[in-house]
């Protein structure tokens, strides 16, 4: 079975809607994992800066002469190991290299490595600062330039020289096992202070991936909006195509008022009033048929009554007899012929009949005559309206026809019955007449327990028992004009011709 209009739009929709969110799956996962990078790198310098900075204002703490406090400087190192260890609690791990070597924090292998060639070059500063210090032969001019340097010393700077938040000199962020290590130096007056970050990849990942659901959750948000606006779409456009195939069903049926509404795109619109013309142009044929019939059928009628008054004017005879019963029936059959040119007018193209109220209607007309020829009669149907798709009058003929076959060609005294049932509980499958369009079709039954009819009876015009042969041909084309059939059986003694009538719509 082929996907409907429905959801061929909607699948049209939400798949390039996915397409166009796979194509840019790569790129915005690559420039938020970098976004998340350079966020993570930063965070990690500034703190790096900070403790930096505060390294730099402990390490190198002195008294007023100059001179370092141990004391001091323990205190210090003791704060500084408080803040390092607070903030080793996180994601960012540091590690502080003081000046004298000692390392405060998490354990740094490259920090480390760092911290040795920085300790070679404070080492070299230093063996220069006590050769110039012992120099004996310095210049007048030198001694008074360094005097005059001591004395715009002040002690507020004697602590330390570190620049502002962000002003540490820094090295770029660099990939090392297992993460990323940023290097911040700052200077004190005890030397350098070496501060490194390092960030494991989790962190970055960790970043990346929350970022990434924000991302995905807003793509969900989009591709439900696509949905959305696809099945309001489609629904805008089914929906005026769904009701030309629901008036073309109608007209298919037989209803020839059925009309498309003038609704929905233009294309749907040009359809639908196309198959508006085409229904009016077949109401107008069937009715010029009717006019013509019913108009021939009187145009007949003149000569039929000369016919008439010519016989009536013979003598009486068995050969006048014979031509007047000829008249009658000529009469009654251009009667009948008007009567079904004009009953669509009457009943609609597509006529409905109770089929319950019919056949209880007709039982009663016969039961005087069986009840005369001492037979036991039986009615039973279900209650309610059961409507099926032909005129009362041709399913009226129809029983009449059957019940006069059951009167005719079995003895008095015989039983006769009529049962009107659903198809569901009168086993059509067992009858053969079951299909697709017959699941709920309305079972009406003629019984007797009479020799039962022949299967060669169901031919046209055929009989067995001196009759036509036509009420069992009326019967059978009333059952086919609503889709159903006529069949014959006999089960439990009894003779059973069965119609099988299709439901209204």
């Amino acid at each position: 079975m082929s996907p409907s209009l429905l959801t061929r739009i909607l699948a049209l929709g939400v798949g390039a809607a996915v397409a166009v969110l796979v194509l840019l799956a790569v790129p915005v996962t690559l420039i938020v994992a970098q976004d998340a990078r350079e966020d993570v790198d930063r965070a990690a310098e500034l703190t790096a800066r900070s403790v930096a900075d505060t390294a730099a204002g402990r390490s190198g703490s002195t008294d007023g002469t100059g001179s370092t406090d141990g004391t001091d400087g323990a205190d210090g190192t003791d704060e500084l190991e408080t803040v390092v260890a607070s903030i080793n609690e996180g994601d960012v791990q540091v590690t502080v290299v003081l000046p004298d070597g000692d390392e405060v924090g998490a354990d740094n292998a490259d920090c480390a490595a760092s911290d040795s060639t920085a300790s070679d070059s404070t080492a070299s500063d230093d063996t220069a600062s006590d050769s110039t210090a012992s120099d004996d032969t310095a210049s007048d001019s030198t001694a008074s330039d360094s005097t005059a340097s001591d004395d715009t010393v002040s002690d507020d700077t004697q602590d330390a020289t570190v620049p502002g938040p962000g002003g540490a000199p820094g090295n770029a962020p660099e990939d090392v096992a297992g993460g990323r290590l940023v290097t911040v130096e700052a200077q004190a007056t005890s030397g350098d202070v070496t501060v490194c970050a390092f960030v494991p990849d989790g962190a970055e990942n960790a970043q990346t991936l929350s970022r990434l659901g924000a991302v995905g959750a807003a793509a969900l948000g989009v591709l439900a909006v696509v949905v959305v606006a696809a099945v309001l779409l489609a629904r805008r456009v089914v929906r005026p195509l769904a009701a030309v195939a629901a008036t073309a069903d109608r007209l298919a049926r037989g209803d020839l008022d059925a009309r498309v509404p003038d609704d929905g795109p233009p294309e749907v619109r040009r359809v639908g009033g196309a198959l508006n013309g085409l229904a009016a142009r077949i109401e107008g044929l069937l009715q010029l048929e009717r006019e013509t019939a019913a108009d021939l059928s009187h145009r007949l009628r003149t000569p039929l009554t000369a016919i008439r008054l010519d016989v009536e004017a013979l003598p009486d005879s068995p050969a006048k007899a014979e031509l007047e019963d000829h008249v009658a029936h000529l009469q009654r059959t251009l009667t009948s012929v008007i009567r079904a040119a004009r009953r669509p007018q009457r009943e609609g193209a597509a006529p409905r009949c109770d089929v319950v109220g019919v056949a209880r209607e007709r039982f009663g007309f016969w039961s005087a005559l069986l009840e005369d020829q001492g037979r036991a009669t039986t009615f039973s149907a279900p209650p309610g309206e059961h409507l099926v798709a032909c005129a009362a009058e041709d399913l009226a003929a129809a029983l009449d026809a059957l019940l006069e076959n059951a009167v005719a060609h079995t003895p008095e005294g015989t039983p006769v019955a009529v049962e009107v049932t659903r198809g569901a509980d009168a086993g059509l499958a067992d009858a053969g007449l079951a299909d697709a369009g017959l699941a709920d079709a309305v079972v009406v039954d003629v019984k007797d327990q009479g020799p039962g009819v022949p299967a060669a009876a169901l031919e046209r015009g055929r009989s067995d028992r001196g009759s036509t042969g036509l009420g069992l041909d009326i019967a059978r084309a009333c059952a086919e004009a609503t889709r159903g059939g006529l069949s014959v059986r006999s089960e439990g003694g009894w003779s059973v011709v069965r119609l099988v009538l299709g439901t209204a719509s």
